[in-house]
């Protein structure tokens, strides 16, 4: 037997359990004025137990003042209101005893509670991250391709909070008398955010002029584009910022659209670089396998790869402020995959590879100016010579 419990209890309903559900099973004890009361409260205690209670509580406190006596005394009255609600399906469930007597019932049973299982990958892994949409011109561009990178990451579980009308929209049907008792599950599973990345494109134009040059009498065009855009990672439960910074870039060729491109990528690398640096997962000889792909990454990119020490810590705060990095060589990205991406090493030491290493962004190894060969100059024979000064033959 199945039934959807909120408190106010319902008629019990035969349903199906979908395939994105799990069942968790918990025996629980109930008391009731009657057998069927009891088994409501074990129901509504089995749920509790799985998917938790919402616990509202207020209190009102009121002074009264009287004379006794001649003398004012103060009365205080403190009255508590509070209410608990539990939310959530039955699978079926068990009598395993029940004791009734003139005073109630009291009733134990095994409930297989049935809880919402996201489809994919868990987030309960992930950070939860938003990107809400920046301020400024282009800001819409912004929004949308950082949330494309966070995404392919793979290291937040990010979060769509612009369209909160649509999602209105499918919870009203999801409520409506026409959806399954089993689809009502789904409702209440919105997740909650770790935090938010907020932005202001202060700057982005391009100014275009022209010369005319006397003596050819030809006109030459310019174009300058500048862009500056300031940005903020938010914890959202405390509301503390975790990472602030700006990009100023410039163009003289007047291509804007390079620039948004430019700082996306660089607002994502400095963001990871500081959160969820890349990682070395695998490692064969002068070949390893980083933990991120997609389109974070491009074949023929360097990174330097570092070797991880002693974590630092901050003496006035106490604050973990990283671990000592000692750079062991360089590698570059061979092949990129949707999850992954291979490199080679292109400078360094092979044998000092190791997973769980760090990658950061880095440029080419410097090329190596070859010496020139420094050839001597043939020895001067000692030919004796003539008195005349001819040669003695």
């Amino acid at each position: 037997m199945k039934k959807w419990i909120s408190a106010l209890l319902l008629p019990l309903l035969l349903v199906a359990v979908p395939v994105w559900a799990a069942t968790t099973p918990v025996q629980v004890n109930g008391f009731g004025a009657t057998e069927r009361l009891a088994v409501e409260n074990a129901l509504i205690e089995a749920i509790s137990q799985v998917n938790g209670v919402d616990i509202k509580n207020s209190q009102q406190v009121e002074q009264l003042l009287h004379k006794k006596n001649g003398e004012t005394e103060t009365m205080t009255h403190t009255q508590r209101n509070g209410s608990v609600a539990a939310k959530g399906m039955v699978d079926s469930y068990d009598i395993l005893s029940k004791d009734c007597n003139g005073e109630g019932c009291r009733v134990r049973l095994h409930v297989n509670v049935i809880h919402y299982k996201a489809a994919g990958l868990s987030a309960d892994s992930r950070r939860k991250l938003a990107i809400l949409p920046f301020t400024g011109r282009h800001g819409a561009t912004f929004s949308s391709e950082l949330q494309e990178l966070y995404t392919q990451s793979r290291r937040f579980a990010v979060l769509e909070r612009s369209q909160n009308e649509a999602y209105r929209q499918e919870k009203a049907l999801w409520e409506s008398a026409d959806t399954g008792l089993a689809e009502k599950a789904r409702m209440g599973q919105v997740l909650g955010l770790d935090y938010i990345l907020v932005g202001q494109v202060e700057q982005a134009n391009t100014r275009r002029w022209s010369k005319n040059i006397e003596l050819t009498g030809e006109v030459k065009h310019y174009a300058s584009s500048a862009l500056r855009v300031r940005y903020q990672l938010i914890e959202v439960p405390t509301r503390q910022v975790k990472w602030s910074d700006s990009v100023s870039l410039k163009a003289g060729n007047g291509n804007l659209n390079g620039l948004i491109n430019k700082a996306v990528k660089n607002i994502f690398q400095q963001t990871m670089d500081n959160i969820y640096p890349l990682r070395l997962i695998s490692v064969k000889g002068k070949r390893v396998i980083i933990n991120q792909g997609g389109k974070t990454l491009k074949v023929g990119s360097y990174f330097s790869v570092f070797d991880l020490g002693e974590k630092l810590v901050d003496p006035y705060t106490g604050e973990v402020l990283g671990q000592d990095e000692s750079e062991i060589g360089k590698i570059r990205i061979t092949k990129v995959q949707p999850k992954l991406a291979y490199a080679e090493l292109v400078e360094g030491d092979s044998s000092l590879l190791e997973k769980n290493q760090i990658a950061r962004p880095s440029s080419p190894p410097a090329k190596k100016v070859s010496k020139p060969v420094r050839r001597r100059a043939p020895a001067k024979e000692s030919t004796p010579s003539a008195d005349g000064g001819g040669v003695i033959l």
